[in-house]
């Protein structure tokens, strides 16, 4: 029975790692003291930008940003989002043994470094859209800015803040539960060797 809790993680890790391809990956929020009722948002998906982009960069140009609007690394992440869910399906999909733990830590410790991958990719991007702008924009009073790939930054009289949206948050409970799953068979292995030592000792006295 502990074995089959084992698969069901990766088996529900692997569903929810797939459903996050139909899913936003993460979410920016602009607010003004101005416009008190009202917010832009910009969403990046596995098919780019969506959101209020005609607003925003409408308003980019005063300031000299641009928000990009190729990202190539999208590629890649739809890609390796895909074999991660294939591989936690693999995972569920092995039943016992050292072959299949090994496949199953291997896979975990994928999915946890891709997803600190994704989070370096993101601040870098971050750091660009706040670094490489347009000299000659009519608002010059704001500096570079680097804003934070999760957390509030002050741009102008905006407040922008950086936050997951739900194919981020869905993978990271993936992730989770690929680690519980990938783990359980060590603590297992561990507290049966006690119990045999236990029992051996029990036998001498």
């Amino acid at each position: 029975m502990k074995r089959s809790a084992d698969r069901w993680l990766f088996l529900s890790a692997a569903i929810l790692t797939a459903a996050s391809l139909a899913l936003p990956l993460w979410d920016f929020r602009m607010s003004a003291p101005q416009y008190p009722d009202e917010a832009l948002h910009i969403r990046v998906t596995r098919a780019g930008l969506a959101g209020d982009l005609q607003e925003v960069d409408t308003l980019q140009q005063y300031v000299g940003v641009r928000f990009p609007t190729d990202l190539p690394e999208l590629d890649w992440v739809t890609r390796a989002i895909a074999i991660l869910a294939a591989l936690l399906a693999l995972g569920a999909a092995v039943r016992r043994g050292m072959a299949a733990t090994a496949i199953r830590i291997a896979t975990a410790a994928l999915l946890l470094a891709f997803l600190v991958a994704s989070l370096v990719t993101l601040q870098a991007r971050i750091y660009q859209v706040g670094h490489e702008r347009d000299a000659d924009a009519p608002i010059t009073a704001v500096k570079d800015f680097t804003p934070p790939a999760i957390g509030p930054a002050k741009v102008g009289n905006f407040t922008v803040w950086s936050y997951p949206h739900l194919g981020a948050i869905v993978l990271s409970l993936a992730a989770a539960l690929a680690v519980v799953g990938a783990s359980r068979p060590l603590r297992v292995g561990r507290s049966g060797r006690r119990q045999k030592r236990f029992h051996a000792q029990e036998v001498v006295l």
